[in-house]
């Protein structure tokens, strides 16, 4: 049984949703444990998302390093402002947002661009009613992702300045949902609620 992209998403976001109470101990261990296994199944695309959000990886660490009230660190770095809260805290951060890039490039590897669409067209159903909102969401999401990934990596300038062509046409295939994935979305919400009974 293929298990449906909606599912997926839905198990993508729980995760991201774990991750948020985990103390930095616990993170480390899921870091040791996911990061891995990524390299493993979407190497290129986790290489890829890492060198897109280097500079926001980057920002998190100084922001937190030198913005977090603590003990100095001893010599030049103290003299910065950086304290030992600071490092925690900026470690802890990027821990989180490197796991939350590492999970979604597996579901970007397993889904592709156009199985990640029929998921979120498949969870926006709510919407189907109100001026075609699902529909005007999933194209213009579906024509940003296909322009970051044919758009040269580089000088940002230059990627913003490149005229793309778009498609003439968009095809998305949309399958219904199966009892197992209805088993698994259950569980996924059982879950979800014990863990938020228990947090």
């Amino acid at each position: 049984m293929t298990v449906h992209p909606a599912t997926l998403l839905l198990a993508w976001g729980g995760f991201i949703f774990a991750l948020q109470p985990l103390s930095p101990v616990a993170l480390a261990y899921v870091a040791m444990a996911a990061l891995p296994l990524v390299w493993l199944l979407a190497r290129r695309r986790i290489l890829q998302l890492m060198r897109r959000a280097r500079w926001l990886l980057l920002s998190i660490a100084l922001l937190f390093a030198l913005a977090t009230p603590g003990q100095r660190l001893p010599g030049a770095l103290g003299d910065l402002g950086v304290t030992q809260d600071g490092l925690l805290l900026a470690a802890e951060h990027v821990v989180r947002l490197v796991l939350l890039l590492a999970s979604l490039a597996i579901v970007h590897e397993r889904l592709g661009t156009s199985g990640m669409m029929a998921g979120l067209y498949w969870l926006l159903a709510p919407l189907s009613k109100w001026r075609a909102m699902r529909e005007r969401i999933v194209v213009r999401l579906m024509l940003v992702l296909d322009h970051v990934e044919s758009a040269p990596v580089g000088n940002w300038r230059e990627w913003l300045s490149t005229d793309l062509p778009g498609p003439d046409r968009i095809s998305l295939t949309i399958r219904p949902i199966h009892w197992g994935d209805r088993a698994i979305l259950s569980l996924l919400l059982a879950i979800a609620l014990l863990w938020s009974w228990l947090a």
